[in-house]
């Protein structure tokens, strides 16, 4: 195939940060944190800790929506050159959504010795899900060529392919660091809301902080 022509892209970045999905983290950490009396303060359980974060799965931060409208081109070939009369071409609107966030597997917590501060270091983020909405692909134009039609096979081809070139765009551009920078506050705002009075929490990106 070809080098895909984009002749449009529209693309949609939206927060994810559901009232519903943030409360619900809150009350989990805020009802389910545990510590230990010592004296007239309390000491964190960091192993607790670590398995409520862990409890999380994965936490995506940036919802990524698109729209490309493609013009693909190709020919039967013999020794590398095209055969004439077989060109077929077709442009299609493709849409897709990406979910970019981080894995709370990867995610340490640590209490700095003698004091009441809580680091929190997190996994750079990563795609969690990719999906070409196939069901909503709008053909615009389509010409077979002589003995090479267009087939289904032309279209779940070319979905696949502009599925790499937009996470290899993803990968160039702010959306990474911007789902870190997000996921940061939310850990940061959901986890120091259920710590004991006079604990603060940091948090960093993993290699940030070795």
């Amino acid at each position: 195939m070809k080098m895909i022509k984009r002749y449009l892209i529209l693309a949609g970045i939206v927060i994810v940060v559901a009232a519903v999905a943030a409360g619900g983290l809150y009350f989990f950490f805020k009802g389910n944190f545990s510590g230990e009396a010592v004296g007239s303060s309390t000491v964190v359980n960091i192993a607790h800790l670590q398995e409520q974060v862990l409890s999380i799965g994965e936490l995506a931060t940036i919802e990524y929506d698109y729209t490309n409208v493609i013009d693909s081109k190709t020919s039967r070939t013999i020794k590398g050159w095209n055969v004439p009369g077989t060109e077929k071409s077709f442009i299609v609107v493709l849409d897709g959504t990406m979910k970019i966030g981080i894995d709370a597997a990867g995610i340490a917590v640590e209490e700095s010795e003698g004091s009441q501060s809580i680091l929190i270091a997190i996994p750079k983020a990563k795609i969690l899900s990719h999906e070409i909405h196939e069901d909503t692909l709008q053909v615009l134009d389509q010409k077979s060529g002589l003995f090479n039609p267009v087939k289904i096979e032309d279209y779940t081809s070319l979905a696949a392919t502009e599925k790499k070139e937009m996470e290899k765009k993803a990968a160039k551009g702010d959306l990474f660091p911007r789902a870190e920078k997000e996921a940061i506050k939310m850990i940061q705002q959901l986890i120091g809301a259920g710590l004991p009075e006079g604990y603060t929490v940091e948090v960093v990106i993993a290699n940030a902080a070795a």
